[in-house]
This record gives C-alpha cells, sequence and structure tokens, in this order.
C-alpha cells in the first residue's frame, strides 16, 4: 500500500508516517472531533490470514482494560482508491519506544525498576484473561511524555483455549531475540512461562544496553537461546550486584520450570535486589553456577535453581534484529533479514575420550609397578646361591631350604597374582565406567544436536516473515494490464499463452506449446525475496522462475505439479531440453493439491537459495551459482494432456539487507 500521509480515514486526518511493521504502518494523526493527535495503525498486506491477525488484535486490544496496556479508541474500515482499508485508532505516545530509549544509554535500576513492575502487571493481568502475549520485546513497549510505559502490540497473541494456531509458521512466530528456547521444539506451545523468558531477555536489555544472544544471523541466535549462556550482565555492568544479576539470569533460564512463577515474581524480586544495601565490596571473583541444560523435551522436570552463574565470554555485536514494533524509528529502516548462514558447529565433547586415555595408563602403570617386583622376587629366588656344609647331615636342610624357598615364591606369586588380578578388575571397572560416561556424553550431545537441528529448522520457517517484512521492490496483484506498475515491469502479453485476467496472469502450455515461460523484462533481481500465488486450474505443473532470461530460455526454477511435490532446476537453454536438477521432484506435505492455490517464496544471496511452500521451509538450502541476477516469469508445463493452465497472482519482490 502508498503512503497515505495526507489522506484522510473516515474522520482521522494522517499527517505524518512514524513506523512500518511487517503487517501495518503507523501514522501520526489528528482527530478533529476531540481535538486531539492520536496513532493510526493501517493493515497494508494482500493477505487475508494476516488480516484476521488484524482484526484479532483490534478486539484482543479493546477486550483488555489495564492501565499499562495500549488502549484503543476506536477502530474502522474505509475505502480509498477502490480498497478497503482497515485501521485502529490508539493514543500517540510522545515518548516513542523503549528500544528507542534503551538505545541512548542502558537503564538506571531504579527506573529499570519501575518500567518492569508496569509491564508486568499488564501481562499478568493478560494471562489472568487466558491471553499470552507472544511478542515481549522492547520495540512493543511505548512510553508517554511522562515516562510511563505501556505494552501494545496483540498482532501474534492468542489465548490459551486456542485450538489451531494463527499462522502457518506455528509457534515461532515473534523476534527471534527475545523467543523462549522451548519454543523451537515443534510440539511446544506458547504459555506464560515463554512470555516470561522474553520478558527476561527484556529486563536484560534494559540492564545491559545488550540483547544476551547477538550474531550474524538469527539461525545463530536460536542456537544460543537453546544451548549457550548469555554472558553475565556484569560483563556489561561492571559494579552490577551479584543479587541483581541472580535475578536477571534465573529469569533467562533454559528450563520453563526454574524460571519465576509470574511476571510480578519476577519484577519484585529484582526491584528488592535493586534497592537492596551494598554492605560488601564485590569480590573479584564470583561463586560459579552450573547452569541449566540445553532445553531438550527429555529434561523438562522441575529442578531447584543453583546459586549463581559462571561467566561467559561477551559477544560481538554483529547485528540486531530490525525494530518491527509501533514507532519512533525513521521510515525505511526496518530492512529484512535473511538466514543464508549455517549455525555454528557444535563442539566435540572430548572429556570422555580423554578420561578413557587416563584411566588406560593409570592401568598400564598399576600393572608394571606390581610385575617388577614379583619378577624380580622370583627370579632371586631361583639364582640365589647356596651354601652347604660337607657333612652328610646337612643333605635334609639344603632339601627343607629349597622347599621352604620354593613355597615362598609361589606364595609371593600367589599375591603378586592376586594383586594383577585386582588391577586388572578395577581397571575393566574404570573402563566399563568411562565407557558409560562416553555413552551418556554421546547420548547428551545427540540430544543438543537434534534440538539444534529442530530450532534451525523452526527458525529457518520464520525467516520468509521477516525477509518479506520490508516495503517490496516490486508489487503486483498481476489481475490488470492498465496497472502502471504491471506496464513498466512490461509482462508477456498474447492471446494464447500469456495473458491477463480478473483472477490473475494465467500461463498455458499445450501440445504445441508444451513448455511456455511468461516474464515480466521490465526489472531484473540480484539478491532479493519473491513469493508469488498460484493455482493449478489443470494440466501438469507451473512455477516461479527467477534470474530469468530469454533468448535462450534460462533461469532457476521453482516448479509444482497438481499432485502435491516439487521440484528445483536451473538451465542456461531450457529451450534446448537441457537442465541441471538442483532437486528431483519431492513430495512435501506443505503444498495443496488440485486447484487450490499455493504460495511459493524463494530468497536468493548470491548463491545461497532457500524455498518456502505457504510460509514453509523446503529444508535444505541450494548452493549454486549458474546465475547471478535475471527477471521475473513464470511457468505452465504440458504432459500428455489437453492443456495447462496456471493463474498467478499478489506478487511481490523484496530486497535483502
Amino acid at each position: 500500500m502508498a503512503d497515505l500521509e495526507g489522506r484522510n480515514l473516515d474522520r482521522y486526518e494522517l499527517q505524518q508516517l512514524r513506523g512500518r511493521g511487517g503487517m501495518a504502518d503507523v501514522y501520526l494523526a489528528y482527530d478533529p472531533h476531540f481535538e486531539r493527535e492520536v496513532a493510526v495503525k493501517v493493515f497494508k498486506r494482500e493477505d487475508e490470514d494476516l488480516l484476521r491477525r488484524f482484526i484479532r488484535e483490534a478486539q484482543l486490544m479493546a477486550s483488555l482494560h489495564n492501565p499499562h496496556l495500549m488502549p484503543v479508541y476506536d477502530t474502522g474500515t474505509c475505502r480509498i482508491d477502490g480498497m478497503n482499508v482497515y485501521y485502529i485508532v490508539m493514543p500517540y505516545m510522545d515518548g516513542g519506544t523503549l528500544r528507542a530509549r534503551i538505545r541512548r544509554s542502558p537503564l538506571a535500576l531504579k527506573q529499570a525498576c519501575r518500567y518492569l513492575r508496569d509491564i508486568a502487571d499488564a501481562l499478568d493481568y493478560m494471562h489472568e484473561q487466558g491471553i499470552i502475549h507472544r511478542d515481549i520485546k522492547s520495540s512493543n513497549v511505548l512510553l508517554d511524555a511522562d515516562g510511563r510505559c505501556y505494552l501494545a502490540d496483540f498482532g501474534i497473541a492468542r489465548t490459551s483455549s486456542d485450538s489451531t494456531q494463527l499462522t502457518s509458521t506455528g509457534n515461532v512466530l515473534g523476534t527471534v531475540d527475545y523467543i523462549a528456547p522451548e519454543l523451537f521444539e515443534s510440539n511446544y506451545r506458547a504459555d506464560a512461562r515463554s512470555d516470561y523468558y522474553s520478558l527476561g531477555v527484556l529486563l536484560y536489555e534494559m540492564v545491559t544496553g545488550h540483547l544476551p544472544f547477538v550474531a550474524e544471523n538469527q539461525i545463530a541466535v536460536v542456537a544460543m537461546h537453546v544451548n549457550k549462556q548469555p554472558p553475565p550482565p556484569h560483563t556489561y555492568v561492571p559494579n552490577l550486584s551479584p543479587a541483581v544479576e541472580n535475578v536477571i539470569l534465573r529469569a533467562l533460564e533454559k528450563q520453563p520450570d526454574l524460571r519465576y512463577g509470574s511476571a510480578a515474581e519476577l519484577a519484585t524480586a529484582f526491584c528488592r535486589a535493586a534497592t537492596a544495601r551494598a554492605t560488601a565490596k564485590l569480590p573479584a571473583a564470583r561463586a560459579q553456577r552450573q547452569p541449566s541444560e540445553a532445553f531438550t523435551p527429555s529434561n523438562r522436570q522441575a529442578v531447584p535453581p543453583p546459586a549463581s552463574y559462571p561467566p561467559a565470554p561477551r559477544p560481538t555485536p554483529v547485528a540486531t534484529s530490525p525494530e518491527d514494533g509501533y514507532y519512533g524509528a525513521a521510515p525505511g529502516y526496518y530492512a529484512a533479514q535473511s538466514l543464508l548462514y549455517p549455525p555454528p558447529a557444535p563442539q566435540k565433547n572430548h572429556t570422555a575420550r580423554t578420561q578413557g586415555w587416563i584411566v588406560t595408563m593409570i592401568a598400564i602403570i598399576i600393572l608394571l609397578i606390581i610385575a617388577i617386583p614379583v619378577s624380580y622376587a622370583v627370579m632371586t629366588t631361583i639364582n640365589r646361591p647356596v651354601t652347604v656344609a660337607p657333612s652328610p647331615t646337612a643333605t635334609p636342610d639344603l632339601h627343607s631350604t629349597a622347599q621352604a624357598s620354593t613355597a615362598t615364591a609361589v606364595q609371593q606369586a600367589n599375591s603378586s597374582a592376586t594383586a594383577v588380578a585386582q588391577a586388572t578388575a578395577t581397571a575393566q571397572a574404570q573402563a566399563t565406567a568411562t565407557a558409560t560416561q562416553k555413552k551418556q556424553a554421546t547420548a547428551t550431545a545427540q540430544a543438543q544436536a537434534t534440538a539444534t537441528a529442530r530450532a534451525k529448522a523452526s527458525a529457518t520457517a520464520g525467516v520468509i516473515q521477516t525477509a518479506t517484512a520490508a516495503n517490496p521492490l516490486y508489487a503486483d496483484a498481476l489481475n490488470n494490464s492498465n496497472n502502471a506498475n504491471t506496464q513498466a515491469a512490461q509482462w508477456d502479453t498474447n492471446l494464447t499463452t500469456c495473458s491477463f485476467h480478473d483472477d490473475g496472469y494465467h500461463v498455458d502450455a499445450n501440445q504445441l506449446s508444451p513448455f511456455v515461460g511468461c516474464h515480466e523484462a521490465g526489472k531484473r533481481f540480484q539478491n532479493f525475496a519473491a513469493q508469488v500465488d498460484m493455482s493449478i486450474q489443470s494440466g501438469h505443473s507451473g512455477g516461479l522462475f527467477f534470474r530469468m532470461d530469454v533468448g535462450p530460455l534460462k533461469g532457476y526454477l521453482f516448479e509444482i505439479d497438481d499432485k502435491g511435490n516439487y521440484k528445483i532446476s536451473v538451465s542456461k537453454n531450457y529451450d534446448l531440453g537441457t537442465m541441471t536438477v538442483l532437486r528431483d521432484w519431492t513430495a512435501s506435505p506443505d503444498l495443496k493439491t488440485g486447484t487450490d492455490k499455493n504460495r511459493l517464496q524463494v530468497i536468493a544471496r548470491d548463491g545461497t537459495l532457500l524455498f518456502y511452500i505457504n510460509g514453509m521451509y523446503q529444508p535444505a538450502p541450494i548452493q549454486d551459482s549458474t546465475l547471478n541476477s535475471g527477471d521475473i516469469g513464470f511457468l505452465a508445463a504440458w504432459d500428455k494432456g489437453d492443456t495447462t493452465s496456471v493463474v498467478y497472482s499478489n506478487l511481490s519482490v523484496y530486497p535483502l539487507s
């Protein structure tokens, strides 16, 4: 939707665009009826699911009444330029967002306490009403001119009784920087405890001025939430008391049961620690606390919280997530982030292997210590010279002495053999224990790797939402050949294969033209995210071309058929029937079959390509550098039928940051 500055929505005069989000824009407006400034949140996407979410947000906001929740003045719908425009009217907050305030400097503990109490009051009230917020973050907390704060943005909130999820991406919604680690488990639904974790991240940010986990891409941040302990807050605030630090780190426990039982309990503990009088200087080295394990389904049981936390290295801030809240940032600030990098490789566990070598060496040393004296005793006994008197009566004494010596040697040998057997048994027991430890360590490492892999898959499924949250480089409903955007894009048009209709852009193939590619020639794209809706009305298959050129026809092709399969290929000359199959026909549960509409989405950065169907990631990324730029186009492929007809609509192409 174009900017609406200077336009009217019913009686509201939109004056200035103050913020952009993935679903809506926010304008400073004037209400002449009450003679006051207001904030008007305007829905801007052509997406029925997101529209339902926007309407749901308005209903939730209007139904809640708490002094620290953003109130709703009005909601409505009006028509502008022949389109329905949906909006929510709220108070205008002069103080901007809490995130903008934190960017200036970390908050003093007293101020952080005041803000935390207000936010906690609002959050516990929501939970009492059976509503989970799911998007607690600093850009969703607004400040008025007097510094009072208000929790806002219920766009992805859900009620605890919801039996269906609001979007196809399930629980992994919101900003990855704040999401609780358990939400990256496929069967774990957001609850009050996951909101408490997000509140803990916000508290960490208020006190230190930093997020607990930062990395060059969101998948790495997810892996940190699941497996890593945050840097102790005193890494950033050296004079922070251990009591305050322990409160913050308990709020960030990986295990949900180890966190505080309510937002108010967290706020009370923090404010008590923040106002306690220091009775001694900070110790040079703080007592260490064993961190809780990475979150996996097998370790969800509650365990008592330990006493303190170990220090961790301070990460190097590389990039942060774009602010997608209400206002306070300049238009254009919201740049999409892409997840085109693998997470850091997990550290290998060398502990069990080292312990095994140590035990083996100890056993060898013990055996040598025992064997050498035994050998010496036996050899000495055998080779010892015997002095005999010339008297014939000495013969019996000689036999007695020899027998005694032999008995002694045998006894010593038996004792030594017993010692060797005992040492061997001990070594075997230690080796068995070491093998058990190694097996347990391997199982733990495998569980952590599984958790990280699941987190990666869940997080990657949400990447396309971030990538398509920016303003598109090019957007076209593809249903009107006279549209200015359509004409500027120079789409192929004719009577037989490429034509515009009210329901979209039709691409048709038949026996005479079995492989048809219709494209725009007015725009070229290199690194981008793109999405389009398509419906196979009849015939075999269709798909999205990108980095495409004609004469000869070349490009990458993301193709689907009407049976629920997809295929990815690239060619420098499709006209010759030659192509490189990057992923052969693969069944996907995310595809709708028959004539149902599917949304194809792709992210392309240099040689890394990510593919999505109806918002769901199709693992894994493809690495290929055959082509680096080109046009956008669409396919219709005929296969032993009368005709193939595919309809395309709602094309959007977005920049990558």
